[in-house]
């Protein structure tokens, strides 16, 4: 009767310990899986930051893209009005009436479209840099 009850008692121990390590083992496992979860989250909130990332540098892009387009048509609007201020100046200058002034005014009408369009065009280029710069701003940040 004594041995059984020494053995009951160890058992008894035995069982605790067990039970004590289970419950050990299932809070490292829960820690576990709350890491596990954090890093994941972490890893989804990269990964849209990483597409975010990736949309505005598109938008910056395509934005550096119509900053070139609109440079080369302003470059180009530029050299047409030169040359058409250089032909209404190479015009003959007479002391009365011009020879042609439906052509004069033809010129002048066409200088006047073009500097408008130029103008037009430089205020539109202003905004694209700007939002260009805003999108890489905030792609820095």
């Amino acid at each position: 009767l004594g041995e059984l009850s020494r053995r009951h008692e160890k058992t008894c121990e035995e069982v605790f310990r067990v039970q004590r390590q289970a419950l050990f083992m299932k809070s490292e496992r829960q820690a576990a899986e709350e890491r596990l979860a954090a890093a994941q989250k972490q890893l989804a909130e990269a990964q849209d930051e990483a597409r975010r990332l990736r949309e505005l540098h598109g938008h910056a892009e395509d934005s550096a893209r119509l900053v070139r387009d609109r440079d080369r048509k302003i470059t180009e609007l530029s050299k047409e009005v030169f040359r058409l201020k250089e032909a209404l100046n190479a015009l003959p200058k007479s002391r009365g009436q011009p020879q042609s002034p439906p052509d004069t005014a033809a010129l002048q009408a066409r200088i006047r479209v073009l500097e408008e369009k130029l103008e037009e065009t430089e205020m539109r280029h202003s905004k694209v840099v700007t939002l260009y710069r805003s999108h890489l701003l905030y792609a820095v940040q």
